[in-house]
């Protein structure tokens, strides 16, 4: 009978069909980039079975483990230990470093994967380079490149590290993208490494050596097998890839939600028009838990349907995600999709519960009318609000509110997260109470049209349907306020910093890095008269890594928190892996520890300095551009704000489209179940335009409610947003209304409306008018 009632009133499930798809489409290539986003063994690495990594540190809230370095004699003591082990065959630090090459005096390349494309010639024997000319390097200053550069063995190749500038002689090319160098030139440019790579025997088992190790290693180390050896992918790679998982999160939530909110009202909406058919079911003695059966079976037929081709749609479609994660900064370089089994079927099994909990609540409302209930109001709108619902909004508002009474107590920094909170549960409960809402605004908005034919039909015909209104409202509710709370907030939250940070940086003119450099060599920072501050990582005793910033002042300036005192000496293992006490002279409000520029580059030799505030004459270094303090501090802004936008295009997207697909969908049912309605317009003399324009007007009507709701919610929220990061830096800052976003969602969910309530009545049919066309 479910599978009947579909075929015969497909309409009704048009909309749910099409969320549903989508709605797996999008989680199922959602899960396969995850799923091939996990973190990967270095390529340089990934002919070692067997990783040992140094003692790791894992942070109490949850962040990202660290591996501190070990010092050189725990090093020595190590890889000769290890060597030893039955099945091992060779032990080799990881030392990857910071090199680019030079093109008439600029460096070329991503800066991401220059930060490792440095390496011992020594990772060579892990995973043999197929050398195509030439042979490996053995003394300073001798390098084995990628042939595709082009440059034949015996030529030079100018790149620049974080020492500076240097010629380097190509003894040989290979097959592989990288710089590979002598093992003493890697020791001088590389940090202390906090990986061992194992190369095994011929026929030795890489669980079997793994089981010898913690004998050999003691407190100094794991060994780490299989998908474990991802931890020795670079930092810089690993951060990204934790930003690409954000927006995979997001996306999936913000996706399963949006699902579930649409396939729920329209499940709601459909189960209303088809209340005549449900009682006439009561009526010849279908109980209720046959009505909550078919509804369910409707579903989950809908649901199979709809997420079988939307789950293989996602998983085909996902690969070519790849190329635009790597563009955007989202994933590293290398990044490949491929099938992944389970993503479909948990995205089948995801669409299935969506369906069944869109549908429940609606059916069980459906299944609890009695017969002859059904059938008296079935010619009239029933109540708007049910009391599930309004005791679900008002709890909604009461949250909501309650979030917002915690401001005055709240701290500068906690306020805007309060504001988008309570923002956000607030929209929530508008869109439940939106009936509520719709007569006082309908009367309140069309006063000036009362007395015309079209103005009056628009306004009484909303005020009775006060639920077809609120239906179509609710959504445009959601996405208006979403995307003007979203985007005005962050967009807000970017002026507040370039003020902020602008005010600490006094200086006219900067040294700044070039936009595809990571970072300013010691060299390029040596040249220009100016400031500078050499950012590194000290370890407590616990593992524990520190900021530590280098500064031209000899003074070990301690945060204050800590427990330390002045004039205490503090051991802190340095980047390098030594262990080195350093007396504290002062204490400071600060989370990082500044200590003399010497030292720090000493322990340091990887280290990059990001700016040089000039107090001369810029000097022109390889890497190195000036500009004004205002100009570095907007495009360090913007290249944040960049990911951002793109987190923020991508949610709307999605927020919107599905946003539009409820308009869409409520509006097509809505018109389609009017069919008596117009009829009688039509026998009464009104024209196919004049229906036309009532049913437009209608459906512009109800965006505009969901808009001025929206908005109601909103931008109040935006001024207290404002307000807080006010407080927070101490200066003025200017509330930014994203109008452009505003106009754009309306306009789609405007449009989107129009287009669903015409068309029923733009159909061709054979007996003339639309109208008619309805009435056969």
């Amino acid at each position: 009978m479910s599978l009947s009632m579909i075929r015969y009133r497909w309409s009704l499930f048009l909309g749910t069909f099409v969320a549903l798809f989508l709605g797996v489409a999008v989680l199922s290539g959602s899960l396969s980039v995850w799923a091939a986003a996990q973190p990967r063994v270095p390529d340089a690495l990934a002919g070692a079975p067997v990783i040992v990594a140094a003692p790791r540190f894992d942070p109490p809230d949850g962040g990202f483990p660290t591996y501190r370095p070990w010092s050189a004699q725990e090093l020595d003591r190590l890889t000769t230990a290890l060597s030893r082990v039955p099945g091992v065959a060779a032990a080799v630090p990881d030392r990857p470093f910071y090199v680019q090459r030079l093109v008439d005096g600029r460096p070329v390349g991503d800066r991401r994967d220059a930060l490792h494309s440095g390496r011992p010639w020594a990772e060579a024997r892990l995973r043999p380079l197929g050398l195509t000319s030439g042979a490996a390097p053995s003394e300073p200053g001798e390098v084995v490149v990628d042939a595709a550069l082009g440059v034949p063995v015996g030529g030079t190749v100018a790149v620049v590290t974080a020492a500076g500038p240097a010629t380097w002689t190509v003894t040989g090319t290979a097959d592989r993208a990288g710089f590979y160098v002598a093992d003493a030139t890697a020791d001088a440019l590389a940090g202390g490494p906090r990986f061992i790579a194992l190369g095994l025997a011929p026929g030795a088992d890489a669980a079997e050596v793994a089981g010898r190790l913690p004998a050999v290693l003691g407190d100094l180390g794991t060994a780490l097998t299989g998908d474990a050896r991802g931890a020795a992918e670079p930092e810089a790679d690993r951060s990204t890839r934790w930003i690409g998982a954000q927006l995979i999160i997001a996306v999936v939530f913000v996706g399963t939600f949006v699902s579930i909110f649409v396939v729920a009202s329209t499940c709601a909406f459909s189960a209303t028009q088809r209340r005549r058919e449900l009682g006439l079911l009561r009526a010849v003695g279908a109980t209720p838990g046959q009505v909550r059966r078919m509804l369910l079976a409707e579903a989950l037929l809908v649901g199979v349907g709809a997420g079988v081709p939307g789950a293989l749609a996602g998983a085909g479609l996902a690969p070519l995600l790849a190329g635009p994660f790597v563009a955007t900064g989202l994933e590293p370089g290398g990044f490949r999709v491929g099938f992944t089994w389970w993503a479909p079927l948990v995205a089948v099994g995801v669409g299935l519960v969506v369906a069944a909990a869109g549908v429940w609540l609606s059916a069980r409302r459906a299944a609890r009318v009695p017969a002859l209930e059904a059938l008296r109001v079935a010619a009239a709108e029933p109540r708007p609000m049910t009391l599930a619902r309004w005791l679900t909004g008002g709890g909604a508002v009461l949250s909501g509110g309650g979030l917002a009474l915690l401001l005055p107590g709240a701290s500068a920094e906690q306020k805007p997260t309060i504001v988008l909170g309570s923002a956000m549960v607030l929209l929530v409960g508008a869109a439940l109470l939106a009936p509520v809402f719709v007569v006082p605004l309908v009367r309140l908005v069309t006063w000036p049209a009362r007395r015309g034919a079209t103005g009056l039909l628009v306004r009484e015909g909303a005020r009775v349907s006060a639920r077809r209104v609120g239906s179509t409202a609710a959504p445009v509710l959601a996405a208006v306020g979403f995307a003007v709370l979203l985007v005005g907030t962050f967009q807000t939250a970017d002026e507040a910093t370039g003020i902020e940070d602008t005010a600490r940086i006094p200086e006219s003119a900067v040294a700044a890095r070039a936009d595809n450099v990571p970072g300013l060599s010691e060299a390029a920072v040596r040249a220009q008269p100016g400031r500078s501050e050499l950012a590194s990582t000290v370890y407590l005793a616990s593992g524990e890594p520190l900021d530590a910033v280098g500064t031209a002042s000899a003074d070990v300036v301690a945060p204050a928190g800590r427990g330390w005192k002045v004039g205490e000496p503090v051991a802190l293992r340095f980047a390098d892996g030594a262990v080195e006490p350093v007396t504290v002279t002062s204490l400071a409000a600060q989370d990082w520890v500044s200590l003399p520029r010497d030292l720090v580059r000493r322990h340091d030799p990887a280290a990059l300095t990001d700016v040089v505030y000039l107090a001369g004459g810029f000097v022109q270094s390889p890497g190195a551009i000036v500009m004004t303090a205002r100009s570095y501090v907007e495009r360090e802004a913007a290249e944040e704000g960049d990911l951002i936008d793109l987190f923020l295009r991508v949610l709307l997207g999605i927020s919107v489209g599905f946003t539009g697909l409820a308009v869409a969908n409520t509006l097509l049912m809505a018109t389609n179940a009017r069919r008596p309605e117009f009829v009688t317009l039509h026998r009464a003399g009104a024209t196919t335009g004049q229906t036309l324009r009532v049913v437009v007007s209608e459906a512009l009507l109800s965006v505009l409610m969901g808009s001025l709701l929206g908005l109601a919610v909103a931008v109040p929220a935006l001024f207290e947003s404002r307000a807080g990061l006010q407080e927070e830096i101490g200066s003025a800052v200017t509330l930014v209304m994203p109008w452009g976003t505003l106009a754009a969602v309306v306009s789609v969910c405007a449009g989107l409306a129009v287009l669903a309530a015409s068309l029923p009545l733009l159909r061709p049919g054979a007996g003339g008018s639309p109208a008619r066309t309805m009435a056969g």
